[in-house]
């Protein structure tokens, strides 16, 4: 079997965002037309217009930030293609909280000692 590597170069156009142009954090598509930004991308530019950056569809007239969604596959497929991206943004996502004094969404400290344990139990035979 012949197997032929892709070079992310040639992907990076269907995996970054067209208002930021850096890869996609926390993606969210368009419910409309299926075109997906960085959430905080698309929220931001969504306080000022009901359309869609990329193909200029109206979202919805009055609240288009209820048209939007998490797009959770789109996310992982940057995460596994990307590396280091998600290692990154969650040191960020920490440290941005910690300035801030608050505690992590989603304890994302809990979340990987919780992985870890799991993943100790399973090499330990538990």
């Amino acid at each position: 079997m012949m197997t032929r590597k892709i070079k992310l170069w040639d992907i990076n156009a269907h995996i970054t965002c067209n208002l930021c142009n850096g890869y996609l954090i926390d993606a969210t598509t368009v419910t409309e037309c299926l075109h997906t930004f960085c959430r905080s991308c698309l929220v931001k530019y969504l306080e000022e217009n009901n359309t869609c950056p990329t193909c200029q569809i109206i979202i919805h007239q009055s609240h288009p930030l209820q048209y939007i969604g998490h797009d959770r596959t789109m996310q992982d497929i940057v995460y596994k293609l990307v590396p280091g991206l998600q290692e990154a943004e969650m040191k960020k996502q920490r440290e941005f909280y910690h300035k801030l004094g608050m505690e992590v969404p989603g304890d994302i400290k809990g979340e990987t000692c919780s992985a870890k344990q799991h993943l100790d139990s399973h090499h330990n035979g538990k």
